[in-house]
């Protein structure tokens, strides 16, 4: 089946002279502003003492930590020792979760303990624990005589797909969401079981444990800090700001935590650690919008109202050091000295030297070096596809399924914006190109969101509508032979920009589209697929009051792979307005048809890291269901030309023949309640 036109029919269909992704951008800050505002620090220490067991138990069932392994063991295992000056350094893994291994480094003084700890985590270094900057802390602490525990991230180190190669982790991870977990979460659980193994050991004073970072892992250190009282001491290095700041800046996902500014701002994760020593590092020639100067100065201003409370203040502390993004040396001067002060004892707190010691090749501190690790050792994206997997099993598994139920559930999982189905519409902007007739106008689908569209006349007097999607904007749509078979049908054609699509498309630096609007509505509390909805609904119900017309149908467009057919398309990336339409069909009555192309058909992962833009993710979606129980809550005619895996893969004949009798028997299921 080709999509791609024969026709040379051209038209720009931009509705505005100037882009209007600035809009859009500035809307997402906006609301992140008033977020922030709407939290402000109590003044009371007993209404802190109130708000901070409820917050914290928020935070941990929204970053979807789950403590409670039922009695699952640690299961330590030792894959080699190095015997260093004045220290050792054992090579371990240990079991963090059901089918997942962490693989850490352990230094341990040769002094007669028991010794303070500190968990030393890393940032975004593909190799981890063994990068040069993370085992120096290793190192420098062990010689002035803390144990320390440096751990692998999920999904970098030695926990990356393939043995040997290092990789980022930041795709990978991110499907989590569908089963209601996050990488932040992931890593503060593996973080949690980090310090049980530290607890454990004879030899470590189990109530002096202290946590530090940079970048990536300065968050795992404040979020660890904030959420396991075992903590005692913190240095977040290059990582403190606001969470305002973190909507339509470039944070990795494992600092991402879903409707987050809608629980708390920064400072009240920070207030967390309270009244414990937290000393925040953070780099003047920062360049990274989150980590700014600036921006940890107005956090730490409201988490140091918390300290006061306490009467605090002596433990809680700042410095911005001259130096770029990273734990630099002097960094490593300031944490040395606080650990030795709030853990030992030892000195003022002021910065110390560091002690000579013997850098290592990275190679000597891996566990598995080579090419090969046991089988147990699983990487990022295989617990991924076993944990999408169950997540699907289980839903399966319900026996019963009501409709009404699931559709409100739907809606409310999307986080579909409520309030009236549109607000205003632009003048109509007529005219003709090449005989075709069309007509531009925008439509305000919620306060300041703007969505352009262009309506094309078919050659006779039409009766019906088809509103098309697609996720490389109205052009790419227009050069579709899907969409140009509408106008042939003679039904009227109203391409449309949903917001971050085509003119509503904001830049970025990295230019990954959909990257920076997808982290920054789930920052919100929003979903792009939910907001996506939203807007279909606003523009049908504008061209129900625009064009008087009859039957309103969907056309959308999704998932595109290396192994599509030529002629299949002609696109370089890959995104998903088919599922918003299907969705919208779904939770709009109003629709009477709904056609997807190369539509995503399941949530659940399988082996390889799905190739999505980030719009695509819900959280929690595996629990509600799948796409193919939005299939089966469709009373429109549905049509479905072509399915794809995440992996971005068409469906062979056998796997589409199995996804639509998984379809029918939802249904069934469906109307039998």
């Amino acid at each position: 089946m080709s999509t791609k036109s024969t026709s040379n029919f051209a038209l720009n269909t931009n509705v505005w002279t100037e882009p209007g992704g600035k809009i859009l951008k500035e809307n997402l800050r906006q609301e992140a502003r008033l977020l922030h505002q709407l939290h402000q620090p109590p003044v009371l220490l007993n209404e802190w003492h109130k708000k901070r067991q409820e917050l914290r138990k928020r935070l941990l069932e929204t970053a979807g930590v789950n403590p409670d392994q039922s009695g699952l063991g640690l299961d330590v295992r030792e894959h080699g020792t190095i015997k260093m000056d004045s220290y050792r350094i054992v090579k371990l893994t240990y079991q963090s979760r059901k089918n997942l291994r962490v693989t850490a480094n352990l230094f341990i003084p040769d002094a007669k303990g028991p010794f303070p700890a500190i968990l030393n985590v890393h940032g975004h270094y593909p190799q981890g624990k063994l990068a040069e900057k993370v085992a120096a802390r290793g190192h420098a602490f062990a010689k002035e005589g803390f144990v320390v525990l440096s751990v692998d991230a999920i999904g970098a180190g030695e926990r990356g797909t393939v043995s040997g190669e290092f990789e980022h982790h930041g795709r990978a991870g991110v499907p989590l969401l569908s089963i209601g977990e996050t990488f932040l979460g992931a890593q503060v659980y593996d973080n949690m079981r980090a310090i049980d193994l530290l607890q454990s050991l004879d030899y470590v004073d189990r109530d002096k444990i202290g946590v530090t970072g940079a970048s990536g892992g300065g968050n795992q250190t404040m979020w660890i800090s904030a959420l396991d009282p075992r903590v005692k001491v913190s240095v977040p290095v290059v990582s403190a700001g606001t969470f305002e700041s973190y909507v339509t800046a470039g944070n990795c996902w494992c600092e991402t935590l879903p409707g987050g500014l809608q629980v708390t701002e920064e400072w009240g994760v920070l207030g967390l650690v309270a009244p414990n020593p937290l000393l925040i590092l953070t780099a003047h020639r920062e360049k990274l919008v989150a980590f700014l100067p600036d921006e940890m100065l107005r956090a730490y201003a409201d988490t140091s109202k918390i300290y006061s409370l306490y009467g605090a203040e002596d433990k809680v502390s700042y410095q911005i050091i001259d130096q770029t993004h990273g734990y630099h040396p002097e960094m490593l001067r300031h944490s040395l000295g606080w650990f030795k002060h709030w853990l030992k004892g030892e000195g003022s707190a002021l910065p110390c030297a560091i002690p000579k010691y013997k850098e290592l090749p990275e190679k000597d501190l891996m566990c598995f070096p080579g090419k090969t690790r046991p089988k147990e050792i699983k990487s990022l994206i295989e617990y991924v596809s076993l944990r999408t997997l169950e997540a699907k099993k289980e839903f399966l598994s319900q026996k019963k399924l009501n409709r009404n139920r699931k559709t409100e559930e739907l809606g409310k999982i999307l986080r579909v914006p409520t309030g009236p189905d549109f607000l205003r519409c632009s003048e109509l902007v007529y005219g003709e190109e090449k005989g075709r007739r069309f007509a531009k106008f925008a439509v305000e689908s919620e306060a300041g969101i703007l969505i352009p569209c262009a309506m094309m006349y078919p050659d006779k007097k039409f009766t019906s509508v088809v509103i098309a999607a697609h996720p490389d904007g109205k052009d790419v749509c227009l050069r579709q032979k899907a969409a140009l078979d509408v106008l042939n049908e003679g039904k009227a054609l109203c391409l449309v920009d949903l917001r971050g699509i085509g003119e509503t498309r904001w830049e970025h630096v990295d230019d990954q589209i959909n990257l920076y609007g997808a982290r920054a509505s789930i920052w919100l509390g929003r979903t792009m697929i939910g907001d996506w909805v939203k807007d279909l609904s606003a523009v049908r119900t504008a061209i129900g009051k625009l064009f008087s017309s009859g039957k309103v149908e969907l056309l959308g467009f999704g998932e595109t792979g290396l192994d599509i057919p030529t002629g299949m398309n002609d696109l370089k990336g890959t995104g998903d307005t088919g599922l918003a339409v299907l969705a919208a069909a779904v939770l709009d009555k109003r629709f009477a048809g709904v056609t997807v192309i190369n539509m995503l058909s399941t949530y659940v992962v399988n082996g390889t890291p799905p190739v999505h833009r980030f719009s695509i993710f819900v959280p929690g979606i595996l629990r509600w269901g799948d796409v193919s129980l939005m299939a089966a809550l469709a009373k429109c005619e549905l049509k479905i030309k072509s399915l794809v895996h995440p992996s971005g893969k068409l469906l062979s004949k056998k796997e589409y023949s199995d996804w639509q009798k998984e379809v029918k028997g939802l249904s069934n299921r469906l109307r039998q309640n």
